[in-house]
């Protein structure tokens, strides 16, 4: 069988394959790719427009992404918000900017235990982890946000926290992904927060949340205080103590956003600035970029069966080695450079082969469908050349269900991402070993990708990341090659069709818009597809020569980017 490389350098061969050619979309709700000074691109243009209204102001990226992230937190509150947490990647202006990564994840509370969702037969109750108060992870969001203003922004918290206040208060139109959401939700209390008049809002209608408005205005004030030891804090931890829940007013008042060194990773001549452990996005993202990197990927053609087939054996190694190795870092022992090093990649080069898939012991002893769930992703770049990527999520939609209704605020269910017993998949189909083990005061493993990307001079040139559980790491992976390698803007690179694998289950994932003579040709090598529409939203902006920065926003979602002329 014929190998794609020579030596230590790998060089694909251009191989003649039908269906190379980019795939004609189907996605017809894109939004034109939005070009200005400074753009911010989130899964909803409420959100989106909330950041440059504060980039118009006079802030800079910073101010703009937490803008915008409260914003979200409002309008697209199925996916996030103050009761969650996150990840941000900043990088300040020019060839020598800093480059900060903080860490807000949720933690497990104090109370915690390695076995807490374990049945007396000995199996898994996910739905423990995954609904009601005993899921509910520390939220971190409020510190977190409010350090990124305080120590990377310009502007007053009130007039950052402003557009979410006005949104809350004053009310917003419901948009069809919220709609969706609320149509599929089985939570009471969820279904209470979103009623009008008795009736469970539908799209085009338009809500309020005063209660939230009063909890963001309180956010402004305390500087994100007031949720950790507050009024906010009380609340949270009188719901909890009502139900089963474990989260306390100590708990809450000792989580605190942690700074950790970013991954750095290269392609071509791009530098990518990308989220460490507890994510595993940042490691997985270099991985496959390390072993695609000196193929020639644009010869074999867009989208082309040979290409996905590569991508594809790159990423079941990577998501086999997240669930092997991957963990929190202050509680485990994470050996990235080893996982990242040549010797692992070399290996990795040597077991893809252009012909045929392997089962998946072939990519890692076997310890034991995707869908868009409760994440937010917001990339922002702006006139000075600050790159801010910041993705939060309460998990699933609507996290765990949990409502603190004087406060308008729904809860995490981000003890679901642990693993509650190795071998046994989470919410979004992902095994883990013990690596990522329930305990106390840890942080569960993620798949959040906030990227930014820097040219040969160290300047950003691009700014990335994605929402939807296990599949934001290879959406945020396909369509930085759509713009790295094809040239394509933000919007097009981000509406262009893509496909998920995750190593188990042992199926990959396409979207319909694939052609069928590029899924019959990858069938061909071994592969069991599953074709199902859109399963992740990226949010990418882009800085052209001569400085423009355009961005765009997945239509997957009903995203919208928004921009200062």
């Amino acid at each position: 069988m014929t190998r794609w490389w020579t030596g230590s350098a790998p060089r694909l061969l251009a191989l003649v394959t039908a269906g190379g050619a980019l795939a004609a979309m189907a996605l017809a709700a894109a939004p034109p790719p939005e070009i200005g000074e400074g753009v911010v691109a989130t899964d909803h243009r409420l959100a989106s427009e909330a950041g440059a209204e504060i980039l118009r102001s006079g802030g800079n990226a910073a101010d703009a992404a937490v803008a915008a992230a409260l914003a979200a937190g409002v309008v697209q509150s199925a996916g996030s918000g103050l009761g969650g947490g996150g990840f941000a990647v900043v990088v300040e202006p020019g060839p020598d900017g800093a480059r900060a990564v903080l860490d807000f994840r949720e933690v497990a509370p104090a109370g915690a235990t390695r076995d807490m969702y374990i049945k007396d037969n000995g199996k898994v109750s996910s739905k423990r982890s995954r609904r009601g108060a005993l899921a509910v992870a520390v939220p971190a969001e409020s510190r977190g946000l409010a350090r990124l203003l305080a120590e990377r922004g310009s502007l007053q918290p009130m007039k950052v926290a402003a557009p979410a206040i006005r949104h809350a208060s004053q009310g917003y139109v419901v948009e069809a992904h919220l709609a969706e959401a609320l149509s599929r939700t089985k939570y009471d209390e969820v279904q209470a927060l979103f009623s009008v008049d008795g009736t469970l809002a539908v799209r085009g209608v338009r809500v309020k949340n005063k209660a939230l408005a009063g909890t963001l205005k309180r956010w402004a004030a305390s500087r994100g205080e007031d949720l950790h030891t507050g009024r906010g804090a009380a609340a949270i931890a009188a719901r909890m103590a009502s139900d089963e829940g474990l989260v306390t007013a100590d708990d809450l008042a000792r989580v605190m956003p942690k700074d950790r060194a970013p991954i750095v990773t290269h392609f071509g001549e791009h530098t990518l600035i990308t989220m460490p452990p507890p994510s595993s996005g940042g490691v997985v993202l270099a991985q496959v970029l390390q072993v695609l990197d000196g193929y020639d990927l644009e010869s074999l053609g867009h989208n082309s069966s040979d290409y996905l087939h590569l991508i594809t054996e790159a990423m079941k190694h990577a998501y086999a080695d997240r669930a092997h190795h991957l963990g929190d870092p202050d509680h485990v022992k994470v050996d990235v450079d080893r996982l990242l090093g040549d010797a692992r990649i070399d290996a990795i080069r040597h077991e893809v082969w252009p012909g045929r898939t392997f089962g998946p012991e072939h990519y890692g002893a076997l310890i034991a469908p995707p869908t868009d769930g409760g994440t937010q992703h917001i990339s922002v770049l702006d006139k000075d050349g600050m790159g801010v990527a910041l993705t939060t999520t309460i998990n699933t939609s609507f996290g765990s269900g949990v409502v603190v209704s004087d406060l308008g605020l729904p809860l995490n269910n981000e003890m679901d991402d642990f693993s509650a017993q190795p071998g046994a998949p989470n919410a979004y189909g992902l095994v883990g070993s013990e690596a990522n083990a329930v305990a106390p005061g840890k942080r569960p493993l993620s798949s959040m990708t906030p990227t930014v990307v820097l040219d040969k001079e160290g300047r950003v040139v691009m700014v990335i990341g994605a929402s939807g559980g296990s599949t934001i790491i290879s959406g945020t992976l396909q369509v930085y090659l759509n713009m790295a390698v094809f040239d394509m803007d933000p919007q097009a690179a981000g509406s262009a069709p893509r496909i998920h694998h995750q190593w188990l289950p042992d199926t990959l994932f396409v979207e319909p818009e694939i052609p069928l003579d590029v899924r019959q040709n990858l069938e061909k090598r071994g592969h069991t597809l599953d074709v199902r529409p859109g399963f992740t939203a990226v949010q990418a902006v882009r800085k052209r020569a001569g400085g423009v920065v355009e961005g765009g926003s997945d239509p997957r979602k009903g995203g919208w980017p928004a921009g200062t002329r």
